[in-house]
């Protein structure tokens, strides 16, 4: 009996030997990222049978567990791939928005500084030292587009970068999970589960998630996982190797996709890229996709809009006035052409010829022409809507503002273009003419009023529109003692009614009136001219004294020209500005709830899988006493030995 009270305390000795190593384990990782917290299992030893009944064998260890809950890990990995994801999306835009700055600043205080310095001219156009400050301006808002345009593209460098260290950490990750499976199953197959690599399968995992959002499912091989879409990223023992490449419609930008299998390089039509959707939202690749597609592209799309109506309306009004030296104004400033990218991908051997249909209003957003074998259709990149489409066989169309043609050679079913209109406007911003002379301050056209006129009629400055001729020498309006008007010519009035010249047409004084050459070129009379009195619109000579195009100039910086005429061009700055501000406080928002969710998330795992100190101190008390109860039993199973060998002697 004393024997089988001796193998007892002994059992009981290992156990609590096994409790005290598994909680020292448990003490020294209390720390360690990764950790599952351990337990010991216990069972009672079979017993022996005898006549007075089964005899008690002691205990043995069977195992030692890992606290894991499979759920609470899986909602943890979501919420850290969600965490990560806004939280990434949140700095780069904070990035932009810090870079954008205050409505008031920057190339908001540009445009305004440049109406003024036109309001300067239009005072004083004769001045060569206010067109100087006007063309100082002019360069420095040049400067600062340009400025605009180079920090969008090393924000667009940086997402490329910080892709590319992304899906380098993915395949490192990636691997060390399938190798970790061959390790796990080589291990499990003595019996016993091997907890530290399963702990680091698990850590594996968790480092991934935060990367990208990944699923989880497992098998006889170990862990398989795969992107939300299905597609796989490790299945058993083989993991899928992830690379970063010139995306096929965008080459400016990087692109994720698989890798050749052997290393080699791939053609961009061998190349299994992975749609950026596939990533949206999860973790910090997909942060930064969503930064790309849905802020930094439509930021520099509605930017360079902005820039380019700016540009176009300038030059418009321009062309239309006189410059210092008695010629027609041409551009002042000049934007380049939309940007087009062929699909490297693309069967065909179509070319596409992409023109804004009125520079005034361009479009401000970023486009794909996709081709389906029938029909031509347009959709924006940041929403994926359909904003029009054309059928075959025509091969140009009118859509969003543009006129999109096949300049050469033919699309073929799955074909598709990269449309940029307005990106390239920021890069390619610049003074057309630094002269200071070739600001067409004065108007094409002079009214007058007659020296010898007696009574108190008047007549505005005279107005020009494009395509305008003013007739040799000039319009001449005749008051007449029956309050009608005659002109020497035909004209316009504004109820649109043609009168031939010399033929007599009402005038109230009350109400006054605007005549026009064919809507070319007009002017307004008010109040009360006396008999005899007239009125000259003639071509102007000079340049010098007339500020008045210089003035219409000026005017546009008030007129509501942007967003369908309800924004003008400083307001609808302002409201860009506006817009990234509230999205960066929107995703701020955003982001500090993710983390909120993802801290709940990790107390309800670890208090399941993580170390409680004060837990393991008692543990340690508890598997001390142990030891030394079941070492009081060996001690006394031994003098009971001895007691009997005593009888013997």
């Amino acid at each position: 009996m004393s024997s089988n009270l001796f193998d007892i305390g002994v059992s009981g000795l290992n156990a609590a030997q096994w409790g005290l190593t598994t909680t020292g384990q448990n003490i020294s990782n209390a720390a360690t990222p990764g950790y599952t917290l351990e337990r010991p299992v216990y069972q009672e030893s079979s017993g022996q049978y005898t006549a007075s009944g089964f005899a008690g064998q002691g205990v043995t260890t069977a195992t030692v567990t890992r606290s894991y809950s499979d759920f609470l890990t899986k909602q943890l990995n979501s919420s850290q791939s969600n965490s990560s994801s806004l939280n990434t999306y949140y700095s780069m835009l904070s990035q932009l928005n810090n870079l954008v700055g205050d409505p008031t600043t920057g190339i908001g205080a540009g445009i305004t500084s440049y109406f003024t310095g036109l309001q300067s001219v239009a005072n004083s156009p004769g001045t060569t030292a206010t067109r100087q400050t006007l063309m100082s301006s002019a360069q420095s808002l040049s400067d600062q587009m340009n400025a605009a345009a180079t920090t969008y593209n090393q924000l667009r460098d940086g997402v490329n970068q910080s892709l590319s260290s992304a899906v380098a950490q993915v395949n490192t990750y990636a691997k060390q999970i399938a190798d970790l499976n061959v390790q796990i199953a080589t291990a499990s197959s003595a019996g016993q589960p091997p907890n530290q690599l399963l702990d680091q399968r698990d850590l594996a995992v968790s480092n991934l998630s935060q990367l990208v959002s990944v699923q989880v499912t497992t098998n006889n091989s170990g862990y398989n996982v795969s992107f939300g879409n299905g597609q796989p990223l490790v299945a058993g023992s083989s993991s899928y190797q992830l690379t970063t490449a010139p995306s096929p419609s965008d080459p400016s930008e990087l692109s994720i996709a698989y890798a050749s299998p052997d290393g080699s390089t791939q053609t961009a039509k061998q190349t299994q890229y992975l749609p950026d959707s596939m990533f949206s939202g999860g973790g910090t690749i997909g942060g930064l996709l969503d930064f790309r597609s849905q802020s930094l592209d439509p930021a520099q799309a509605k930017l360079g809009a902005i820039a380019t109506s700016f540009a176009t309306q300038l030059n418009d009004q321009n062309e239309l006035g006189i410059d210092l030296n008695g010629k027609a104004g041409g551009a002042l400033f000049s934007t380049g052409s939309p940007t087009v990218y062929a699909n490297s991908r693309n069967s065909g051997n179509a070319t596409l010829n992409v023109s804004i249909n009125d520079g005034t209003q361009p479009p401000t957003g970023d486009y794909s022409l996709g081709f389906d074998g029938a029909n031509y259709t347009l959709t924006d990149r940041s929403s994926g809507a359909v904003v029009g489409q054309f059928a075959s066989p025509a091969t140009s169309g009118t859509i969003a503002g543009m006129t999109i043609s096949i300049a050469s050679g033919s699309m073929t079913k799955g074909d598709s273009f990269t449309v940029l209109p307005t990106r390239g406007s920021l890069d390619n911003f610049s003074l057309s003419n630094s002269n200071p002379s070739a600001i067409a301050a004065a108007s094409p056209a002079v009214a007058s009023a007659a020296t010898g006129n007696t009574g108190t009629g008047k007549i505005s400055a005279a107005t020009v529109t494009a395509g305008y001729s003013i007739p040799s020498p000039g319009i001449t309006l005749t008051y007449n003692s029956d309050n009608t008007l005659t002109s020497n010519v035909d004209i316009t009035l504004p109820d649109n009614t043609k009168v031939t010249a010399g033929t007599k047409f009402p005038y109230d004084p009350t109400k006054g009136l605007t005549i026009s050459n064919g809507s070319k070129v007009s002017a307004t009379i008010s109040g009360t001219p006396s008999t005899g009195d007239s009125f000259t619109i003639a071509p102007n000579k000079g340049g010098t004294s007339d500020g008045s195009n210089a003035l219409a100039m000026a005017n546009l910086g008030t007129a509501k020209s942007m967003n369908g005429g309800t924004d003008t061009l400083t307001s609808s700055y302002a409201n860009f500005v506006n817009q990234i501000g509230n999205q960066t406080n929107a995703l701020k928002a955003s982001s500090t709830s993710a983390t909120a969710v993802l801290n709940q998330a990790t107390s309800a795992q670890q208090a399941v899988s993580g170390v409680n100190l004060n837990e393991e101190a008692a543990n340690l008390i508890q598997y001390q006493q142990l030891y030394q109860a079941n070492s009081k039993v060996i001690q006394t199973a031994s003098s009971l030995f001895q007691t009997l060998l005593g009888i013997f002697n």
